[in-house]
């Protein structure tokens, strides 16, 4: 079968290219799936270069998150059957033509959806329900704040935040991006680059401050809306797709009695030390059961912002570095 394979770690527009490479073998609890599509992050620049929180073994083929059709099942998986089309999160190997992933990460998709716009429920909304859901225990009423509320994770915390009742204020880069966020639930979005953010925030939020921060960005974005949280507030730290870490002032979480929380959805579903896919099996499939029940209630509208074919990777993977893309990028496979 075609994969992109990387053979040594490096920059992702030279350590990684297509090959002809054996069809994988079906483990215990296995489903082996016909990939339609297969996403395209941040974190995949990290996995490629070597960096990311788990290391893969060389050589091996990139990719965590697949939609597509289940050819084969393993003896005892009931999650699943031949001819399903699927959602599967993997350990790797998702950039090419099959994969195999293990029942506890694989999840039957709702009738009629589009596979492409499918992907977008993977690791994006399930970082996003999780984050909000299990971590700030986000409730309806609160006014939340979603940075970079245009990509793939801050989109899907956009609405997800509005199926849960709160007041959200999406921010974002751009008039083009804080029109999308306002157009997926957003009752307010800032600009980043017209206003003093700071500011904005206040403006929107009114002088007693956000109750929740959803933030996959980081960097410069970070103290503003830390400083923005009302007493007992929550920021939920999800990732730095700014390229800075940022640095959290303790005295700050004193004195206004506030939180930061880090989230890593890797815990859940086995890409952390010691893998948790099993133990977290059942709270992470009635995640997804809440998130498929509110997208076919018409709550939930994942976007598929590009594709690229397998060859084109790097194009894809330069879409999310830019912060061009307005939603999920994804390859096609077939």
């Amino acid at each position: 079968m075609r994969a992109l394979v990387c053979r040594e770690f490096g920059d992702y527009r030279s350590a990684v290219k297509v090959e002809d490479i054996p069809v994988p073998e079906l483990p215990a609890r296995g489903v082996r799936v016909a990939v339609d599509y297969a996403a395209v992050s941040f974190a995949m620049s990290l996995w490629i270069a070597g960096k990311y929180q788990r290391i893969p073994p060389l050589p091996f083929t990139p990719g965590t998150e697949v939609t597509g059709t289940v050819l084969d099942v393993a003896p005892g998986v009931t999650a699943c059957k031949p001819g399903d089309k699927v959602l599967a999160l993997l350990d790797w190997g998702g950039y090419a033509e099959q994969v195999c992933a293990t029942e506890p990460t694989v999840y039957r998709l709702p009738a009629g959806i589009d596979p492409g716009k499918a992907l977008h429920f993977g690791i994006s909304y399930g970082t996003a329900y999780g984050g909000l859901a299990w971590r700030a225990n986000l409730r309806a009423g609160e006014t939340l704040l979603v940075l970079g509320a245009s990509g793939a994770v801050g989109l899907a915390a956009v609405e997800l935040g509005k199926a849960m009742g709160a007041r959200v204020i999406g921010a974002a880069g751009g008039a083009a991006k804080c029109e999308l966020a306002k157009a997926h639930g957003a009752e307010v979005a800032i600009d980043y680059n017209a206003a003093n953010f700071r500011d904005a925030i206040r403006e929107a939020a009114g002088s007693r401050g956000v109750d929740c921060v959803f933030d996959p960005v980081g960097g410069d974005y970070f103290d503003p809306a830390l400083r923005s949280l009302a007493p007992e507030g929550r920021h939920v730290v999800i990732g730095f797709a700014s390229g800075r870490i940022p640095q959290v002032a303790a005295n700050l979480l004193l004195v206004k009695n506030i939180s930061v929380l880090g989230f890593n959805f890797g815990t859940y579903v086995g890409w952390s030390p010691g893998d948790g896919r099993e133990q977290h099996e059942p709270r992470v499939r009635a995640a997804y059961e809440t998130i498929f029940r509110w997208y076919a209630e018409g709550r939930l509208s994942p976007v598929l912002a590009e594709t690229f074919p397998l060859e084109r990777y790097a194009d894809a993977q330069d879409a999310v570095m830019s912060r061009r893309a307005l939603g999920k990028v994804a390859l096609k496979l077939r």
